[in-house]
C-alpha cells in the first residue's frame, strides 16, 4: 500500500492602494537585474508583506533597493519576475483608484483589483537574505573620494521625480552608499556600491 502525503498549502493575503503599487513597483524596477546576462534570481522583484506595510526589494549586484507603503494583511516572501512585475503594474495602473489584494497560494501569487485579476508562478530561486543587515547599518566612517556609475545615480531621480533631492550616506572607503528618497508615497533607502577607476 503506497503512502501519499499530503501539503497544506498556506493561504496569506495583502490589500494596498493600488496607486501605491504602481509607485512602489516601478522604483523596484530600476534596481533590478537586467539585460542578457542578467542573473535569474535577481532578474526580479521581492515582496512581503506584514505589520501594515508592503516591502518590495531589489538588487542587479552593483546596488540594491528597498522601498515600504501601508497595506493590511500578511503577504510572506514572495520572487516575482521582472516581466510578471510590469504585468502586476499594468493592471495596477488601469485601476488606480481601487484597492488591490495580493493572494499567496503556494507558489502562485494572484493579484486582483477591480474584478480583474492575474495570476503570477513566483520563482523558487535563493535570494539575497543581508538587506536589512546592509540598509541598517549604523556605523558611518568618513571619507575624501568615492566613485560611483553615474547611471545608476539617474535612476534615482524617475524614483522621486526631478527637482527633488535625494540624500546619501558614506560609510567608508570601498563600502556601498546609502542612499536615502522619499518618493510621493513610498518610504524608500537604497545601497549604490562603489566603482574602482583605473589610475
Amino acid at each position: 500500500m503506497t503512502t501519499v502525503e499530503e501539503k497544506t498549502l498556506v493561504t496569506n493575503s495583502l490589500t494596498v492602494k493600488a496607486i501605491t503599487v504602481v509607485e512602489l513597483l516601478e522604483g523596484a524596477i530600476t534596481h533590478a537585474d537586467k539585460g542578457k546576462d542578467a542573473v535569474h534570481a535577481l532578474n526580479s522583484v521581492q515582496i512581503l508583506g506584514g505589520a501594515g506595510q508592503l516591502i518590495a526589494r531589489a538588487t542587479d549586484r552593483y546596488r540594491l533597493i528597498e522601498g515600504r507603503v501601508e497595506g493590511e494583511g500578511h503577504l510572506d516572501h514572495s520572487l516575482i519576475a521582472l516581466d510578471d512585475v510590469k504585468r502586476v503594474i499594468s493592471l495596477a495602473k488601469d485601476n488606480k483608484v481601487a484597492l488591490l489584494t495580493l493572494t499567496r497560494v503556494g507558489d502562485l501569487l494572484t493579484v486582483s483589483v477591480s474584478g480583474s485579476a492575474i495570476t503570477l508562478q513566483l520563482l523558487d530561486a535563493n535570494y539575497p537574505k543581508t538587506f536589512s543587515d546592509l540598509l541598517n547599518k549604523e556605523e558611518r566612517d568618513s571619507l575624501k573620494v568615492m566613485s560611483f556609475n553615474p547611471a545608476y545615480m539617474a535612476d534615482y531621480a524617475k524614483i522621486v521625480g526631478k527637482g527633488n533631492g535625494i540624500k546619501v550616506e558614506f560609510q567608508g572607503e570601498g563600502k556601498p552608499m546609502v542612499i536615502v528618497l522619499k518618493g510621493d508615497k513610498v518610504e524608500w533607502k537604497a545601497l549604490l556600491m562603489p566603482m574602482r577607476i583605473a589610475e
